[in-house]
């Protein structure tokens, strides 16, 4: 054992001369194992050892005999060692978790703390690559996402430090031999035979099967977790860089903006990344309830081209597309983006915190129209424009039809989220009149004529 971990231990640039280092110590075989190693190692690396062992007051006598356990080892080889005891059930109680889940954040918990005390430069965990293999089967089964297929990372940023994992070069058959070899004892968790426990289940009953058909899975599986571990760390970067260019942060990390088109440039790869890192931003912690469902309408919904529509996401987030410009926002409220009234100079242009913007040109020859402009005859109207939000009781003259209709009832009829209503750019000339409901219903006016023509663009953020 020791050739496999030191050889990747140097491969890894795992532990460095002089290095502080924390050792998270049960009393089980892996980490007994793991202990003795380092104790080992030590005077030659000048290793300045310190071991935490934490009880999780799970199995009552037996939990506190296995800290007196780690305490006498320690002691016996002159090892600082500090034994700290934490209750799960009640944090489980209070969190709503997993007994497992509660166990493990509670322990990380003790970690950190200890990390940031004793100034530690690593925390050196005893996981082995059997433990590899059970998590990546289980990941594999469980989650959809090609991130998760990492695995136990050899190595993670943790508390000003890292955490490193070098028993994972070798097999639980590996330690055992090791510690019969020294003559090493050390404590048996009787839970590790109880398979209602999703990693035993999978300890007793996939995990051999799998060696069965290959004996040499754990270098398989070891080799594909580094390999997919470092390809995802390229595209989480590129993935930053993404949303770095095409999102638009509002205060507070309660908002975001981008347009669709310009997400959607990048490749598929990098636009899934790009919803988890806009998630992680907006939530900070993610809550239970999201799913895979939400990643599928987030990418319907950008997907959209015409009208405006909403999906809703958990703790009150909802996304709008409103003709290819997406917004992420709490509470349901609109973001406040447009003054009450701009004045729009011609030629001219205004433009909002999010980068939408509404430019006014002069042209002589009429040009063709889509959604985002509108050109008129400039002895059409009376200047100065200006844009505006909506009024109680407004109502325009719309083209096509013989009459006047309700500016509420246009925001009805194409189904505008009534958050966005009272925030949504209206152009009107000198005289009130209302020329253009941006994107939705543009003015009766006078035809194009020979003399000079304004043309209204607007344009989303790129």
């Amino acid at each position: 054992m020791e050739k496999e971990v030191c050889a990747f231990i140097e491969r890894h640039q795992l532990i460095q001369k002089h290095a502080k280092v924390l050792i998270g110590v049960s009393g089980g075989p892996d980490s007994i194992a793991l202990l003795h190693f380092l104790h080992k190692l030590s005077p030659k690396w000048k290793l300045n050892l310190v071991v935490v062992t934490v009880d999780h007051q799970l199995r009552y006598e037996d939990s506190a005999e296995d800290c007196q356990f780690v305490k006498e080892i320690c002691q016996e080889w002159g090892i600082p060692c500090v034994a700290k005891a934490v209750d799960v059930r009640q944090y489980q109680k209070e969190k709503g978790t997993s007994e497992e889940v509660a166990a493990r954040e509670l322990r990380y918990s003790v970690y950190q703390e200890l990390m940031y005390e004793k100034n530690a430069d690593i925390l050196v965990l005893g996981h082995h690559a059997d433990d590899q293999i059970e998590t990546m089967v289980m990941r594999m089964v469980r989650i959809a996402t090609s991130n998760a297929l990492k695995g136990i990372p050899v190595r993670r940023d943790f508390a000003g430090g890292e955490i490193i994992r070098p028993l994972l070069a070798v097999t639980k058959n590996n330690i055992l031999a090791y510690l019969e070899k020294y003559q090493l004892s050390y404590r048996v968790d009787k839970t590790n035979a109880d398979d209602t426990y999703t990693r035993n289940y999978y300890r007793k009953n996939i995990v051999p099967l799998l060696k069965e058909k290959n004996p040499n899975i754990s270098e398989t599986i070891q080799t594909l977790s580094e390999t997919l571990s470092q390809d995802e760390n390229y595209l989480q970067e590129k993935a930053k860089e993404m949303v770095e260019k095409v999102v638009e942060f509002g205060k507070g990390k309660r908002e975001i903006c981008f347009a669709a088109e310009a997400f959607l440039e990048f490749s598929q790869a990098l636009q899934r990344r790009a919803f988890h890192l806009i998630l992680n931003y907006l939530y900070g912690t993610l809550p239970k309830d999201l799913s895979y469902t939400h990643e599928v309408n987030f990418f319907d919904l950008i997907r959209r081209r015409n009208g405006s529509s909403s999906i809703d996401f958990p703790l009150r987030l909802r996304m709008t597309n409103i003709y290819g410009q997406i917004y992420l926002q709490f509470g349901h409220q609109p973001s406040t983006k447009l003054a009450h009234s701009s004045l729009l100079n011609v030629p001219g242009e205004v433009q909002w915190l999010d980068g939408t913007r509404v430019e006014a040109t002069m042209i002589r020859e009429a040009s063709a129209e889509d959604k985002a402009t509108f050109v008129f005859p400039l002895d059409s109207i009376s200047l100065p424009l200006h844009i505006r939000v909506r009024k109680a009781g407004d109502r325009m003259s719309v083209r096509g039809l013989n009459g006047s209709k309700k500016l509420k009832d246009i925001f009805i009829d194409a189904k505008i989220p009534k958050n966005l209503r009272d925030n949504w750019p209206i152009i009107v000339d000198d005289k009130g009149d209302i020329l253009w409901v941006v994107g939705l219903k543009k003015a009766e006016t006078a035809q194009h004529g020979k003399g000079m023509n304004i043309k209204l663009t607007f344009s989303s953020r790129r």
